[in-house]
C-alpha cells in the first residue's frame, strides 16, 4: 500500500500533468483540425469578412472561437495560413445576449469560472493577466485581459446584441467575431465601422460563424449571393463532421421539424416560397450505381471565368423515364484547356450542350468561344441549346426537371455537393424573378436536360464511329525468295 506521502505526491503530480496539459490545449488543436477548418482559417488572410453558414453540431462556434483565441494570444502555429497579428488586438466577441455570448464564447475561451480563475478553456490561466465582468449577466465576462506572445496585454470585449448597435463603441477594433446572426440589420455595419482604423490603420477584419435560422436575410443573401471583394463565404453541413455518427444523426434529425431539416443539417437557409426547388434534398438524391451501356449520356457546359465553369453530365434510362445526374464539376478562372484537364475522364467523346453565349466572339482573335473549347478537347454539339421546337427559355427547362423530381423521375448522384448546394439555395426574389448566382451547374444541366435528342449510348463512348475499315492483306508472290 502506498504511503500517504507518495499519494500526495502522485497527486501533486497528476494535477501538474492536468495543468500543463491545460495550458498547452490551444496548441494541440491544430493538427486536429478539419481540412475545411483550415480552409476557412487561411481565407482571413486574403478576406477581412468571413462567414462560416453552416449546420448545427459541425463546430462552427468553436472554430471561431480557435481563431479568437490564436489571435488572443498570439502563438500561431508554423503552418498557419491565416491572417497574423504583429500586435496584441483588440477583439470582440458578440452573441445574441449577455448568456449566449457567456455560454457559447466565453466558455470556449476561457472555460469555467474557478473562483478568481478560469480553467477549461482554449486559453491558458496562467496567460489570464485580469478581467471585468458584465453587469446584469452572473459570471459573464465583459473584457478579458491576456498576456500576448509580444509581451503587451491583448483585449477580448464580449458585447450583446440585446444591447442595440448603439452600445457598440470603443476603440479601433483589430478583429471581430459575430456568432449567431444578429436580427437587427444595423448590428453587422456599426461593428465594421469600429474595425476601419484597426490592426494599426490597415483596417480590423473578422470573422462571422452561424445556422441561418432567420432565412435569406439580407446579410445571408449579400455574402451567399453577392459577396464583396472583402468578403468569404463558407457553406457546411453534417457531411463535413466526421465527428458525429450516424446515431447522433438520426436522433438529432428526428428532432427537428421537418421544414428546419436541411438547414440544421446543411446549413440552407430556410427559403419559403421563394425556393424553386422546393423538394427535400433526401427526395431527389440516390446512391451512385454502374451506368448500363445501353443508358444514354449528354453533357451540359455553362460557359464562365468570374463565375465558375461549370460541367454537368446526365443519363437517360429510356425505358424507365428516368434521369440521373451522375457527374458535377466546376471552378472559376480556369482556361478550357484546364476544364479539360480536370473532367477529360469523363467528358471525353461525350456530346456536350453548350449556352449561345458561347457564339460570342473574342476581339482579338474574332474567335467564337466555344472555338477555345473544341480545341481542348470537348465534344461540343454543332448548335447551341435549344428546345426541340428551337425556343430557349428557362422556365420551361424548370418547370420540366422540377415535375420530374417531384415524380421521382430525376435524380441526382449522392456526393454531388456543389450542385446539390446549388439546388437548395436556387430561388426567386420578392418580384417572382430568378436570382441569378451560384446556378451555374444548373444551367449546364438544364442545357444537358434541353438537348437530350442527341445523346448517345453509354457504352458508345470511345468507340469507333462507321463501320469497321477493312485492311487488305498483301499476297506474297510465290515466286518470293523463301
Amino acid at each position: 500500500m502506498p504511503t500517504r506521502s507518495e499519494l500526495e505526491e502522485l497527486a501533486g503530480l497528476l494535477e501538474e500533468k492536468a495543468a500543463r496539459l491545460g495550458a498547452t490545449r490551444y496548441a494541440r488543436m491544430w493538427d486536429k483540425l478539419y481540412d475545411w477548418q483550415r480552409e476557412f482559417i487561411g481565407a482571413t488572410a486574403r478576406y477581412s469578412q468571413c462567414c462560416l453558414i453552416a449546420a448545427n453540431r459541425i463546430g462552427k462556434t468553436w472554430t471561431g472561437t480557435y481563431i479568437d483565441a490564436i489571435h488572443a494570444l498570439g502563438d500561431y502555429p508554423d503552418d498557419w495560413t491565416g491572417h497574423k497579428f504583429d500586435h496584441a488586438p483588440l477583439i470582440w466577441c458578440l452573441g445574441y445576449s449577455g448568456e449566449k455570448t457567456r455560454d457559447l464564447l466565453q466558455s470556449a475561451l476561457v472555460g469555467r469560472k474557478n473562483g478568481d480563475t478560469f480553467e477549461g478553456g482554449l486559453i491558458p490561466a496562467a496567460r489570464i493577466i485580469g478581467y471585468e465582468s458584465m453587469t446584469g449577466t452572473p459570471n459573464a465576462v465583459r473584457t478579458l485581459l491576456v498576456r500576448h506572445a509580444t509581451g503587451e496585454t491583448a483585449r477580448i470585449q464580449f458585447w450583446s446584441y440585446s444591447q442595440g448597435q448603439h452600445a457598440l463603441m470603443g476603440d479601433a477594433v483589430d478583429w471581430f467575431h459575430i456568432d449567431e446572426e444578429p436580427r437587427d440589420s444595423a448590428i453587422f455595419p456599426q461593428v465594421l465601422v469600429r474595425t476601419a482604423s484597426g490592426d494599426n490603420g490597415r483596417g480590423g477584419r473578422g470573422i462571422l460563424t452561424f445556422t441561418p435560422e432567420n432565412g435569406r436575410t439580407e446579410l445571408v443573401i449579400q455574402f451567399m449571393d453577392t459577396p464583396g471583394r472583402a468578403q468569404f463565404c463558407m457553406q457546411k453541413g453534417w457531411d463535413d463532421a466526421p465527428h458525429l455518427n450516424e446515431k447522433t444523426k438520426a436522433d438529432l434529425l428526428s428532432s427537428f421539424p421537418a421544414h428546419q431539416r436541411e438547414m440544421r443539417t446543411k446549413g440552407v437557409p430556410m427559403l419559403g416560397h421563394g425556393r424553386i426547388y422546393d423538394i427535400a434534398e433526401d427526395e431527389i438524391t440516390c446512391a451512385p450505381f454502374d451506368i448500363p451501356p445501353h443508358f444514354r449520356v449528354i453533357d451540359g457546359m455553362d460557359f464562365g471565368w468570374d463565375h465558375p465553369q461549370a460541367q454537368a453530365q446526365m443519363v437517360e434510362d429510356a425505358d424507365s423515364g428516368m434521369f440521373y445526374v451522375t457527374r458535377a464539376w466546376k471552378k472559376a478562372q480556369v482556361s478550357p484547356s484546364e476544364a479539360w484537364g480536370a473532367t477529360k475522364k469523363w467528358t471525353a467523346g461525350v456530346p456536350t450542350a453548350w449556352p449561345a453565349d458561347g457564339l460570342q466572339t473574342e476581339k482579338g482573335s474574332g474567335k467564337q468561344q466555344k472555338a477555345y473549347y473544341v480545341e481542348a478537347g470537348f465534344k461540343l454539339l454543332r448548335d447551341h441549346a435549344t428546345w426541340p421546337d428551337g425556343s430557349n427559355g428557362v422556365e420551361a427547362g424548370i418547370f420540366e426537371i422540377r415535375d420530374l423530381m417531384l415524380k421521382g423521375k430525376f435524380k441526382v448522384f449522392a456526393g454531388l455537393r456543389d450542385l446539390l448546394d446549388e439546388v437548395l439555395s436556387y430561388h426567386r426574389d420578392d418580384n417572382g424573378h430568378i436570382v441569378k448566382t451560384r446556378d451555374d451547374l444548373l444551367d449546364a444541366m438544364r442545357y444537358a436536360y434541353m438537348m437530350r435528342r442527341h445523346a448517345i449510348a453509354y457504352g458508345e463512348i470511345g468507340k469507333p464511329k462507321g463501320p469497321p475499315q477493312v485492311v487488305p492483306i498483301p499476297v506474297q508472290s510465290p515466286f518470293a525468295r523463301r
